[in-house]
Protein backbone atom coordinates (compact mmCIF):
# COMPACT_ATOMS: atom_id res chain seq x y z
CA UNK A 1 0.00 0.00 0.00
CA UNK A 2 1.53 3.34 -1.41
CA UNK A 3 0.84 6.33 1.72
CA UNK A 4 0.37 9.55 0.53
CA UNK A 5 0.12 12.84 2.79
CA UNK A 6 -1.03 15.41 0.03
CA UNK A 7 -1.20 18.67 1.28
CA UNK A 8 -4.24 20.86 1.24
CA UNK A 9 -4.89 22.49 -1.85
CA UNK A 10 -4.80 26.42 -0.16
CA UNK A 11 -1.54 25.51 1.10
CA UNK A 12 1.18 27.98 -0.39
CA UNK A 13 4.57 26.73 -1.72
CA UNK A 14 6.76 26.79 1.15
CA UNK A 15 10.35 26.41 0.69
CA UNK A 16 12.19 22.87 1.71
CA UNK A 17 15.69 24.11 2.80
CA UNK A 18 15.94 26.08 6.18
CA UNK A 19 17.94 29.11 5.23
CA UNK A 20 14.29 30.16 3.60
CA UNK A 21 12.11 28.67 6.28
CA UNK A 22 13.92 30.57 8.78
CA UNK A 23 12.53 33.94 7.72
CA UNK A 24 9.07 32.39 7.25
CA UNK A 25 9.55 31.26 11.04
CA UNK A 26 10.55 34.76 12.20
CA UNK A 27 7.28 36.31 10.62
CA UNK A 28 5.22 33.77 12.39
CA UNK A 29 6.06 34.88 15.17
CA UNK A 30 5.78 38.53 14.51
CA UNK A 31 2.28 37.75 13.38
CA UNK A 32 1.19 35.79 16.46
CA UNK A 33 3.14 38.24 18.88
CA UNK A 34 0.38 40.32 20.45
CA UNK A 35 1.01 41.95 24.38
CA UNK A 36 -0.32 39.46 25.79
CA UNK A 37 1.48 36.62 25.45
CA UNK A 38 4.77 38.09 24.09
CA UNK A 39 6.21 34.81 24.75
CA UNK A 40 4.34 33.54 21.68
CA UNK A 41 6.38 35.04 19.63
CA UNK A 42 9.94 33.13 21.27
CA UNK A 43 8.15 29.70 21.34
CA UNK A 44 7.36 30.16 17.45
CA UNK A 45 11.64 31.30 16.84
CA UNK A 46 12.47 28.46 19.23
CA UNK A 47 10.61 25.83 17.15
CA UNK A 48 12.20 27.61 13.94
CA UNK A 49 15.05 26.48 14.90
CA UNK A 50 14.83 23.31 16.35
CA UNK A 51 13.43 22.48 13.00
CA UNK A 52 16.87 23.13 11.43
CA UNK A 53 17.99 19.66 12.76
CA UNK A 54 15.14 17.89 11.92
CA UNK A 55 15.61 18.98 7.82
CA UNK A 56 19.19 18.22 7.99
CA UNK A 57 17.97 14.63 9.12
CA UNK A 58 15.21 14.39 6.64
CA UNK A 59 17.58 14.96 4.22
CA UNK A 60 20.31 12.68 5.02
CA UNK A 61 17.55 10.44 5.54
CA UNK A 62 15.94 10.57 1.80
CA UNK A 63 19.91 10.23 0.38
CA UNK A 64 20.70 6.84 2.03
CA UNK A 65 17.60 5.58 2.28
CA UNK A 66 17.88 3.06 -0.64
CA UNK A 67 21.80 2.15 -0.08
CA UNK A 68 22.36 -0.77 2.01
CA UNK A 69 25.62 -0.15 3.53
CA UNK A 70 23.90 2.49 5.28
CA UNK A 71 21.38 0.45 6.80
CA UNK A 72 22.78 0.81 10.48
CA UNK A 73 22.49 4.83 10.26
CA UNK A 74 19.49 4.93 8.47
CA UNK A 75 17.96 3.14 11.39
CA UNK A 76 19.60 5.58 14.24
CA UNK A 77 18.52 8.55 12.02
CA UNK A 78 14.82 7.50 11.67
CA UNK A 79 14.28 6.73 15.46
CA UNK A 80 16.29 10.12 16.27
CA UNK A 81 14.31 12.15 13.77
CA UNK A 82 11.28 10.58 14.94
CA UNK A 83 11.58 11.05 18.76
CA UNK A 84 12.58 14.82 17.83
CA UNK A 85 9.81 15.48 15.87
CA UNK A 86 7.68 14.47 18.64
CA UNK A 87 8.72 16.72 20.75
CA UNK A 88 8.89 19.59 18.42
CA UNK A 89 4.87 18.86 17.69
CA UNK A 90 3.83 19.23 21.03
CA UNK A 91 6.00 22.23 21.33
CA UNK A 92 3.81 23.27 18.33
CA UNK A 93 0.75 22.41 20.02
CA UNK A 94 1.28 24.46 23.05
CA UNK A 95 2.19 27.47 20.87
CA UNK A 96 -1.38 27.13 19.11
CA UNK A 97 -3.03 26.52 22.11
CA UNK A 98 -1.77 29.66 24.34
CA UNK A 99 -3.10 31.10 20.77
CA UNK A 100 -6.56 30.01 21.35
CA UNK A 101 -7.04 30.84 24.78
CA UNK A 102 -5.50 34.29 24.62
CA UNK A 103 -5.74 35.64 21.12
CA UNK A 104 -9.13 34.36 19.78
CA UNK A 105 -8.76 36.36 16.33
CA UNK A 106 -5.27 34.93 15.71
CA UNK A 107 -6.68 31.64 16.56
CA UNK A 108 -9.40 31.00 14.00
CA UNK A 109 -6.67 30.77 10.84
CA UNK A 110 -5.57 28.09 12.97
CA UNK A 111 -8.57 26.27 14.23
CA UNK A 112 -8.53 23.52 11.47
CA UNK A 113 -5.08 22.96 12.22
CA UNK A 114 -5.39 22.76 16.13
CA UNK A 115 -8.28 19.71 15.31
CA UNK A 116 -5.36 18.03 13.37
CA UNK A 117 -2.51 18.73 16.44
CA UNK A 118 -5.28 17.56 18.73
CA UNK A 119 -6.09 13.76 16.95
CA UNK A 120 -2.03 14.04 17.09
CA UNK A 121 -0.63 14.63 20.07
CA UNK A 122 -3.40 12.81 22.35
CA UNK A 123 -2.14 9.31 21.29
CA UNK A 124 1.80 11.08 21.40
CA UNK A 125 1.97 12.11 24.61
CA UNK A 126 -1.37 10.09 26.45
CA UNK A 127 -1.56 6.51 24.17
CA UNK A 128 -4.93 6.85 23.78
CA UNK A 129 -7.15 7.98 21.32
CA UNK A 130 -8.06 11.46 20.92
CA UNK A 131 -11.41 12.42 23.29
CA UNK A 132 -14.78 12.06 22.16
CA UNK A 133 -18.04 11.33 23.60
CA UNK A 134 -17.42 8.00 21.69
CA UNK A 135 -13.78 7.66 22.51
CA UNK A 136 -12.64 8.02 26.46
CA UNK A 137 -9.84 6.47 27.70
CA UNK A 138 -9.20 3.99 24.74
CA UNK A 139 -5.50 3.19 24.53
CA UNK A 140 -3.97 4.07 21.49
CA UNK A 141 -0.37 4.09 20.09
CA UNK A 142 0.39 5.73 16.59
CA UNK A 143 2.37 3.63 13.90
CA UNK A 144 4.92 5.19 12.32
CA UNK A 145 6.26 5.24 9.40
CA UNK A 146 8.55 7.34 6.81
CA UNK A 147 9.24 8.61 3.25
CA UNK A 148 12.48 7.64 1.69
CA UNK A 149 12.02 10.44 -1.40
CA UNK A 150 12.20 13.20 1.78
CA UNK A 151 13.06 11.65 4.43
CA UNK A 152 10.00 12.81 6.07
CA UNK A 153 8.57 11.03 9.55
CA UNK A 154 4.67 10.84 10.47
CA UNK A 155 2.59 8.62 12.24
CA UNK A 156 -0.65 7.06 11.64
CA UNK A 157 -3.22 8.07 14.75
CA UNK A 158 -6.89 7.26 14.47
CA UNK A 159 -9.41 9.85 14.26
CA UNK A 160 -12.04 9.88 16.26
CA UNK A 161 -14.16 12.47 14.34
CA UNK A 162 -13.88 10.29 10.84
CA UNK A 163 -13.74 6.98 12.62
CA UNK A 164 -10.43 6.27 10.26
CA UNK A 165 -6.89 6.11 10.55
CA UNK A 166 -4.99 9.43 9.30
CA UNK A 167 -1.66 10.16 8.17
CA UNK A 168 0.61 12.93 9.62
CA UNK A 169 4.13 14.00 9.26
CA UNK A 170 5.93 16.13 11.48
CA UNK A 171 7.29 18.68 8.14
CA UNK A 172 3.75 18.43 6.70
CA UNK A 173 1.97 20.00 9.85
CA UNK A 174 4.73 22.67 9.82
CA UNK A 175 4.49 23.35 6.14
CA UNK A 176 0.42 23.93 7.11
CA UNK A 177 1.59 26.18 10.07
CA UNK A 178 4.02 28.35 8.18
CA UNK A 179 1.21 28.53 5.38
CA UNK A 180 -1.11 29.93 7.66
CA UNK A 181 1.06 32.26 9.56
CA UNK A 182 3.71 33.57 7.68
CA UNK A 183 2.92 33.69 3.82
CA UNK A 184 1.53 36.64 1.29
CA UNK A 185 -0.22 38.63 1.87
CA UNK A 186 -0.29 38.49 5.49
CA UNK A 187 3.04 40.76 5.71
CA UNK A 188 2.71 42.89 2.14
CA UNK A 189 4.70 45.91 2.69
CA UNK A 190 3.82 49.49 2.07
CA UNK A 191 5.20 50.90 -1.19
CA UNK A 192 7.86 53.49 -0.68
CA UNK A 193 6.99 56.90 -1.95
CA UNK A 194 9.98 56.50 -3.71
CA UNK A 195 8.47 53.59 -5.61
CA UNK A 196 5.54 55.53 -7.68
Amino acid sequence: MQLTVDPPRWLSNVPSDYENRKQLWIRSGLWLSFNEGPFVTLGVESLGYAERQLLEWEKRIALIANDRAYRAELESLIMECAAHSILWVFGLYEIVRVVKDTNPSKFEALKELFQKLEILRMPLAKYEVKRTPKYRDTPHYPTGFWFAESGSVGWQVFNPHAEAVQPFTRTGIANEFLSITATEPIFQVAPRSTDF
